[in-house]
């Protein structure tokens, strides 16, 4: 199977996704009772979200071929070759995985504020998981202080984007 294929065939099961938000949103109950404005009904948010699952998964169906890609080709290329026989570094998906179940299953909501969990959540995911050019990374002073910009400008957007655009104090 092509990788075209395959993504129109992730594209459709996204789309589908999204309609099944979208659907869900629409008839969540808009609190009419309790006089909110629509605006800011319960259901406003995962619709707008739904929706933008279906437009990026029909951007998956619809996408052309791109100039980069000449011929359809059966034939994996060399690059496609060496990909398949890397082994899945199981160390790294685990990591990863205890890194998220920390966060959100563990300590998230727990009295540590939303900000400061987030920037150590993070930072550790990009220090501890960060390949770069699949050469292992080492500890550099550098690095460091990447990983902790980046932590630090991604949770402040995050928490000021949740405040002041959809009117939500997080933890």
């Amino acid at each position: 199977m092509s990788t075209l294929s395959t993504d129109r065939i992730g594209g459709l099961i996204w789309i589908a996704f999204g309609g099944a938000i979208v659907y869900g949103s629409w008839v969540m109950d808009r609190l009419t009772s309790l006089n909110i404005p629509p605006s800011t009904a319960p259901g406003v948010v995962p619709g707008l979200l739904g929706l933008g699952i279906i437009i990026f998964g029909m951007v998956l169906v619809l996408r052309r071929k791109s100039a980069l890609v000449a011929a359809p080709s059966f034939a994996p290329s060399a690059v496609e070759a060496a990909k398949a026989e890397e082994p899945l570094d199981w160390k790294r998906i685990l990591l990863s995985w205890a890194l998220c179940l920390a966060y959100g299953g563990i300590l998230l909501g727990r009295g540590i504020p939303y900000w400061a969990l987030t920037v150590a959540f993070l930072f550790l995911h990009i220090l501890l998981l960060d390949e770069s050019g699949r050469v292992p990374a080492r500890f550099t002073v550098r690095r460091t202080l990447v990983a902790a910009a980046i932590a630090l400008v991604v949770a402040t957007a995050v928490a000021l984007v949740f405040r002041y655009v959809f009117l939500v104090r997080l933890p």
